[in-house]
């Protein structure tokens, strides 16, 4: 049961952004306001990030390949860290002062503290990092906002860190594409894919000690 319904969110997933590709209107307007590749347009394109982490929803996935092909791999790829992170550190604090007073109000939420408590503080760090490695920047922030005892400052830097690699290998994957670098493309697809693969392999071997 749960497999299928892992792959019933992966085909929502991959249904809506076939949905974002196919409509060409965001698409001309992203194209048009970064095409100027000037402050403005980079802070654009990292509110385009943030909101979309925020405002869980909305996905700009399907973007970022055009985005790397207008400013460049190397500018959408920080941009995209910048943007991630700072779209996660709202979440995380709407989550933190907002989710969690109202929760509490209708549940316990000790076990969910207990999740972090149970492990070494500087582990955190990690554990964090290989969230972000698997799972959507959006739903972990609300979610890790939930946790008392966990530190801002060590959150920030755990997914700063956690959304480098994607960050760089989405845009760079995005410019191979369009460029028809066949070779640059699986390269990156496959290194991406080995670093999910181990990144998922040390999350379920943290949940099977529990």
């Amino acid at each position: 049961m749960k497999r299928y319904a892992h792959f019933c969110v992966a085909a929502v997933f991959v249904a809506v952004s076939i949905l974002a590709v196919a409509w060409d209107a965001p698409l001309a307007y992203l194209q048009s306001t970064l095409s100027g590749m000037n402050a403005v347009s980079y802070l654009a394109y990292v509110l385009i990030l943030t909101s979309a982490v925020v405002f869980m929803p909305l996905t700009v996935m399907p973007l970022i390949p055009l985005a790397a092909g207008i400013m460049g791999p190397f500018v959408t790829a920080v941009l995209s860290v910048i943007g991630w992170t700072l779209g996660a550190g709202i979440a995380f604090l709407i989550s933190r002062h907002i989710g969690r007073p109202l929760i509490e109000k209708r549940m316990n939420l000790h076990k969910l503290d207990s999740v972090l408590e149970k492990m070494p503080t500087r582990s955190h760090f990690w554990f964090i990092v290989v969230l972000r490695l698997t799972l959507p920047v959006d739903l972990v922030s609300y979610a890790l906002g939930l946790v008392k005892n966990l530190n801002f400052s060590s959150y920030i830097a755990a997914t700063f860190v956690g959304v480098v690699w994607f960050s760089f290998a989405f845009a760079y994957l995005g410019d191979a594409f369009f460029k028809g670098d066949a070779i640059v493309f699986m390269e990156v697809a496959l290194a991406s894919g080995m670093v999910f693969g181990s990144a998922w392999y040390f999350l379920r071997l943290y949940k099977d000690d529990k």
